[in-house]
């Protein structure tokens, strides 16, 4: 992503970016969660199935896009890898090499004017989730080491593909079997299983731009790490986000298969991975250096507002 290509996005008004042929989809999926739960009526058992079906999506997008497809963090093999390409599709969250080159650019220019989702240099609204319906073309060329997989530039050209499969599923389990009970769950089923943990795993996902890279800590807020932006860790976001939320240690060493670089850093993404590892689906997972870990708690008053 240009300076150029920034400088545009940033010259469009508000109507031209929150209301375009990209907003749509997102819009519709916040809409339908809403307008569903209130049809259909609150439940625990449809609470139970959004949870359910929350943290698998989490988890594919924290662990495949972030940590695989923009890191390489790990190893695995051609057929695990389009397997964690599709199901990550499958949250809604576009295709791996479009994630891959997005997230690979912010890392170069972390919070500063060529940064598309930085809050100190954009609105909140804006560098939460206004950025996301700018961007859709794919820079290859940022991920030459993607794009030489025909298979993972199939999924990424079609990747709105999985998520209509994944809704097609609920529907049609929730109206024609028992799965979601003895006498199904009809609607509900696409509402709770389908829309509700869709929306609430995105804006989990994009929260760790809007929300952990700020001037000002405070008590929900850590900054062991001196690093060349604004990143914080979140201990409070650390469960919803499977990890992610070691948003500073991640910024310090990216490559790292754990963002948890400490053993009270609840990672669940990375207790995953481990578990994956030992039955041989992914391994070389990377670890954090020794070095790295020593220079946590260095970070000074005045680093903090980097």
């Amino acid at each position: 992503m240009s300076t150029t290509a920034v400088e545009a996005a940033q010259a469009k008004g508000w109507r031209q970016v929150y209301f375009n042929s990209l907003s749509i989809p997102y819009w519709g999926i916040h809409l339908t969660a809403l307008v569903g739960v209130a049809i259909t009526g609150f439940s625990w058992r449809g609470v139970g199935l959004a949870l359910a079906f929350y943290v698998p999506r989490m988890f594919f997008v924290t662990a495949a896009y972030h940590r695989y497809f923009s890191h390489r963090s790990f190893k695995t093999s051609r057929a695990f890898q389009l397997f964690l390409a599709v199901l990550s599709a499958a949250a809604a969250n576009r295709g791996p090499i479009w994630w891959a080159a997005h997230h690979r650019h912010h890392h170069r220019v972390s919070d500063t004017n060529a940064d598309l989702h930085s809050p100190l240099v954009h609105s909140l609204e804006h560098s939460h989730i206004g950025w996301l319906f700018d961007m859709l073309d794919t820079d290859l060329d940022a991920a030459k080491d993607l794009a030489r997989f025909p298979e993972l530039v199939w999924v990424n050209r079609y990747h709105y593909i999985f998520p209509l499969i994944t809704l097609m599923a609920f529907v049609l389990l929730g109206q024609f079997t028992a799965v979601f009970g003895r006498t199904g769950m009809g609607a509900s089923a696409a509402v709770w299983g389908f829309f509700v943990p869709t929306a609430l795993s995105i804006h989990a996902s994009l929260i760790l731009n809007s929300v952990l890279h700020r001037r000002r800590l405070g008590p929900l807020f850590d900054r062991p790490y001196v690093t060349g932006e604004a990143s914080v860790n979140a201990w409070w976001l650390a469960l919803p986000t499977l990890g992610a939320a070691w948003h500073n240690n991640h910024h310090r060493y990216m490559n790292a298969a754990r963002a948890g670089f400490r053993w009270h850093q609840l990672d669940v993404v990375y207790l995953v991975l481990r578990s994956l590892s030992a039955v041989g689906l992914v391994w070389e997972l990377r670890p954090v250096p020794v070095e790295v870990l020593a220079e946590a708690g260095q970070a000074t008053s005045g680093d903090r507002g980097r």
